[in-house]
């Protein structure tokens, strides 16, 4: 497969899972209440680092630890938007492949939420590769009734980024059907390992 058909693949698998609102987008677990809010941004931390590492660079940007899974992956709560937020870093080979940040925002908020998202990225990355912005009848842009398109899958929002020079490969930011605000940072790792997590089922 040629790299931009290898690439379009991997963006539609993430977006895909991030608008079906899988891989744990709700608390799951008892939410740790930080001291302070959040920063949104995760530059800084480097890909491929330990798990001790990743707690050692979360924690001074305002997320506490919560817990490990079962598959080895971290997860940290926090404070964005005045919202509770999980940040779930996913661990390929005991090594950081995958950032995935789940902003639990009201219903009614969680359009305006992502419009400061994305605009937050385009701050950090530039212009996006796209955006989607797309509505299936009965529901139309605009329309009143835009938190039930939403939940009904009649309704999508989504921006992705694809970075050059740069080890993250991949960033996008979407509203989930329960209407969260989700944002990915992915590396090619992550690739081989959510192939591995697929074949085992998980």
């Amino acid at each position: 497969m040629h790299q931009p058909a290898r690439a379009f693949s991997r963006v539609c698998l993430a977006l895909g899972l991030i608008a079906a609102g899988a891989c744990a987008t709700g608390h799951g677990n008892s939410f740790v209440p930080p001291s302070r809010p959040a920063e949104f941004s995760l530059t800084g931390i480097p890909w491929g680092i330990s798990a001790d590492s990743v707690t050692e660079l979360m924690s001074p940007r305002g997320y506490n630890y919560n817990k490990t899974d079962d598959d080895g992956d971290l997860w940290y709560d926090g404070v964005l938007y005045r919202t509770a937020t999980r940040v779930y870093a996913f661990m390929g080979q005991q090594k950081l492949t995958k950032f995935r940040m789940v902003i639990n925002t009201p219903d009614e908020e969680a359009v305006a939420t992502y419009q400061k998202v994305r605009a937050e990225l385009i701050r950090q990355y530039g212009q996006p590769k796209e955006t989607v912005e797309e509505y299936e009848p009965p529901y139309t842009k605009g329309d009143a009734r835009l938190i039930n398109a939403f939940k009904e899958k009649k309704a999508a929002m989504r921006t992705y980024w694809l970075p050059t020079g740069t080890r993250t490969s991949l960033v996008a930011v979407a509203v989930s059907n329960n209407l969260a605000v989700v944002v990915d940072y992915e590396t090619t790792a992550w690739d081989k390992e959510s192939v591995r997590r697929r074949q085992h089922g998980r």
